[in-house]
């Protein structure tokens, strides 16, 4: 709940203060370099050549400069020791003409211009200030006055909640692991590599960002600074009045100035202001040329220093500089020199309470130069990036809102159960909204097959109903490295708490589990939900789907069990069918004479380079009726066949079209041919395990042929093995089935398979015997040696040749009991543990219906459940059943 509330402030945050901070960011990051710009933009401005014998002394300069400015009385004159920088003057503002009124605080402010320090000449106006000075207004008040100022400050406090509560959001499960914090895997897609920009280049740059937020919110409001000024034990500066929204007092630069030059003002924070008119009683003007030897002396040396230049009888002079190697440009020392030389004070930053330099620091530390150059760019390219978070931040949100629109729009009213009729709970987990929108998907079919359906998020799911439901459908969303969804979180740990037991053990149930494989636990949740299920007693209506990025294969996957489970196998596809055109090469009958249905070999050949894939994976094949049917479809709605229609960007048949989708309803009769065209959905794809390996040049397939309650043909069975002759064209795609995929090294195998679950075992076996990994061992039960032991030959030759290790068959009606391969692998238990414990993996492929779970009872018997688990964990026992 808690996590749920600060994902809402969060969001909320982002796309309110996002765009106000994306635009303090960049202009933070344009101003980090401004006086290196600056300095570049303006050669014979900001810096000079060189020249012999060497600069002006200050009083010298002094000199020069009331002689070409004639009128103007200096107040400051700020001197490098660097021999190319020029020096800078500032010029007292102009008297108020006569009857004007007396200008209030901050204001008018003085002029400030560039010396060269070799012969005092006045140098040229600087290119680009008032840029900056723009982009400084922006960055501090959004150019748009108090209205701004306070804009900026709540977004500025705004940053600061976002930072933290994002820390708390992607807070990962193995926390001490840097990877989980800071690894960026540019080799993940669509949201969840927005997620990755997002939260990791967040997490990098999070340290900058609350630095550089605390530290603002000493310009924005008054109370803080105030507050800092108290908390470090640091004299608040005396009050000047209320200051001008612009750059802070003392900018990047020099001690006490600004952007375009020194200012006349208070003296840099946690210095008392100099008394330099205390002592003005009368007397002769102080001698410069006198007091710059004493300054350079008790100095020590210096980068930068601000002479104050004393007005009237004044008895003190005051410079501020900095020493040769400074902390920051804001770690500033104050002289103040008698008349005499003597020193009348003399404050150095390094000799302040910790608190006064910290207050001193503000700045530095709020651009980064603290922790010099290296500070400088890291905090240039943390305000640079400020954008990026505003960008993905805004993607996410939006996709988020379409995705729970989707799930709104898939929503419908559902069946309402009758008294006797116990309906299927599906029950989701969802993060974006995508798990919460299949599972309507999913309700949506099962009622469109007369299934009375229940739909209930986790959340809000009580454990009393999961008791009493019957069938449970369960749509479930990972998020991160194995965590459930914020909304799940307390079902989760409702899970955590309770012991394994049986209470669930009325309860059939299938899991269809979201997740990026990218992430070391992929589907986490949804494996951790499938383990919960089996451990309380549930048993599985199939094994559980792990979908990779709402990957359309597995979904449709998901569609084909969804139509077992509602006994309506006409269920369209949910994503738009991509087939590729094979051709029939061959058909032939494996098991004449079998009293069982008839099982065909059949393989499919490509023109050109086949198309690859791997032991394991499926050939989803496009099906297409046969031409009778068509033909009533046809007499039916008194149309012609041959009529063209356009469909998919291509024009074809009316006869074409139909053969390959559902048949229309026949009281459409009167519908032109395009509208009827335009009503039709594909017929749904049929699943057959792939028998071949790539190097075959072929796609060969073991299909059992089925027939209806009325004594018609199945539909994908009936059109490869019965309608459609040798070299017809045949649609089919390949779907990679990773989950069967066969392991990468030679480790011993075994593999355990009915039926025609041979034609997966079949694809493994080939890819060994041509790796010469002979370390195999297959169980294969069927009903007749005689009849359908299929692929006799092949395999008693694998076995001569020694590529086959062990060979145990099991035909269940060739003894008066019935024999399955449960029963063989039971019998070979002893051997089967030695095979385990010598690394070996165990692949099934088969009935999902008997076959399936007893040979995993046998197993857990043999290793216990635990034992298995962590097989299959380590993918060590995989399964590919249905």
């Amino acid at each position: 709940m808690l996590k749920a509330v600060w994902f809402q402030i969060h969001w909320f945050l982002g796309i309110t203060a996002g765009i106000v901070l994306a635009v303090v960011g960049v202009t933070g990051a344009m101003l980090s370099f401004e006086d290196e710009i600056l300095a570049a933009l303006n050669p014979g401005v900001i810096t000079v050549q060189p020249a012999a014998p060497g600069p002006l002394a200050p009083d010298q300069l002094l000199e020069r400069i009331r002689a070409n400015a004639p009128g103007k009385t200096p107040t400051a004159l700020m001197v490098s020791a660097d021999p190319t920088r020029a020096a800078r003057v500032t010029f007292a503002p102009p008297p108020a003409p006569a009857g004007a009124p007396a200008a209030g605080p901050g204001g008018p402010r003085g002029e400030n211009r560039y010396v060269n320090p070799y012969d005092g000449t006045l140098l040229g106006d600087v290119q680009g200030q008032a840029f900056f000075r723009f982009v400084m207004q922006v960055h501090r008040w959004l150019a748009a006055g108090d209205v701004g100022k306070q804009i900026v400050g709540a977004s500025t406090i705004g940053l600061i909640v976002l930072s933290l509560s994002g820390l708390y959001l992607r807070w990962p499960r193995r926390a001490l692991d840097w990877r989980n914090w800071l690894r960026l895997d540019f080799g993940r897609r669509g949201r969840s590599f927005l997620w990755e920009l997002h939260s990791v280049i967040g997490t990098w740059v999070l340290p900058f960002y609350l630095l550089a937020s605390l530290t603002g919110l000493y310009w924005s409001y008054d109370w803080y600074r105030g507050a800092l000024f108290d908390l470090t034990g640091t004299p608040r500066p005396a009050q000047q009045g209320p200051r001008p929204a612009g750059p802070p007092p003392a900018p990047a630069g020099a001690p006490g100035a600004g952007p375009a030059g020194p200012q006349a003002g208070p003296p840099p924070t946690g210095e008392r202001a100099p008394r330099e008119g205390r002592e003005a009683r009368g007397g002769a003007p102080l001698n410069l040329a006198a007091l710059w030897p004493a300054f350079v002396r008790e100095s020590g040396g210096f980068s930068i220093a601000t002479v104050r230049l004393p007005q009237g009888n004044a008895q003190t002079l005051t410079v501020t500089y900095q020493p040769v190697n400074p902390a920051h440009e804001r770690a500033n020392n104050t002289l103040v020199l008698d008349a005499a030389g003597q020193v009348r004070e003399h404050r150095r930053y390094d000799d302040l309470p910790a608190g006064q330099k910290l207050m001193g620091s503000i700045f530095p530390l709020h651009s980064g130069s603290f922790f010099g150059f290296t500070g400088t760019l890291l905090m240039m390219v943390a305000s640079l990036l400020m954008p990026l978070f505003a960008i993905t931040g805004w993607m996410l949100y939006l996709d988020r809102r379409k995705k729970k629109r989707e799930a709104r729009a898939a929503a419908a009213p559902v069946a309402v159960a009758m008294p006797d009729t116990a309906p299927v709970l599906v029950a989701y987990a969802s993060q974006t909204g995508t798990a919460e929108r299949l599972a309507w998907q999913s309700a949506n079919a099962l009622q469109a097959a007369g299934l009375p359906v229940t739909v209930a998020s986790l959340a809000g799911l009580a454990p009393e109903a999961l008791a009493k439901a019957k069938r449970a459908l369960f749509v479930v969303s990972t998020f991160g490295e194995g965590e459930p969804p914020d909304a799940a979180r307390a079902f989760a740990r409702r899970m955590s708490t309770q012991n394994g037991h049986a209470g669930l053990a009325n309860l059939d149930y299938g899991v269809l589990a979201l997740g990026d494989r990218s992430f070391s636990r992929f589907c986490g949740f949804g494996a951790e939900l499938d383990a919960w299920l089996r451990t309380h007693g549930a048993t599985p209506l199939f094994d559980r789907i792990d979908v990779d990025m709402e990957d359309a294969g597995a979904l449709r996957h998901w569609q084909q069990h969804l139509g077992t489970l509602s006994g309506l196998t006409t269920l369209p596809d949910w994503s738009q069918p991509h087939y590729e055109d094979w051709r029939l090469a061959s058909r032939r009958l494996l098991n004449a004479g079998s009293a069982g249905l008839p099982t065909f070999h059949l393989s499919l050949e490509r023109d050109g380079t086949p198309t690859g894939w791997a032991a394991g994976d499926i050939a989803e094949i496009g099906p297409r009726l046969d031409m009778e049917t068509v033909r009533r479809t046809l007499v039916a709605l008194k149309l012609d066949g041959d009529a063209p229609v356009q469909h998919g960007g291509q024009t074809l048949p009316l006869r074409e079209l139909l053969a390959r989708s559902l048949q229309p309803a026949q009281d459409r009769s009167g519908a032109s041919a395009q509208e009827i065209a335009d009503g039709l959905k594909p017929l749904p794809h049929r699943e057959y395990s792939i028998a071949s390996i790539p190097e075959d040049g072929r796609i060969e397939l073991l299909v059992r042929q089925t027939r209806t309650p009325e004594g018609g043909y199945g539909l994908g069975s009936g059109w490869l093995t019965h309608h459609a002759p040798e070299g017809a064209r045949i649609a089919l795609r390949i779907r990679s089935n990773p989950a069967f995929h066969g392991p990468d090294d030679a480790r011993p195998l075994i593999l355990i398979g009915n039926g025609t679950g041979l034609a997966g075992l079949r694809a493994h076996l080939k890819r060994r015997v041509r790796a010469g990994q002979d370390a195999n061992w297959l169980i294969f039960g069927e009903r007749n040696r005689q009849h359908d032991f299929y692929f006799r030959d092949e395999i008693t030759a694998w076995q001569s040749a020694g590529a086959l290790a062990r060979l145990d068959l099991a035909f269940s009606r060739d003894q008066a009991e019935h024999l399955y391969v449960q029963h063989r692998l039971k019998e070979a238990g002893a051997e089967v543990v030695r095979w385990i414990e010598s690394g070996a993996a165990i692949y099934v492929c088969g009935s999902l219906q008997g076959m399936a779970p007893a040979v995993d009872h046998v197993l857990s018997e043999l290793i216990g459940t635990e034992a298995l688990e962590q097989l299959a964990a380590q993918r060590r026992y995989c399964r590919d059943v249905y």
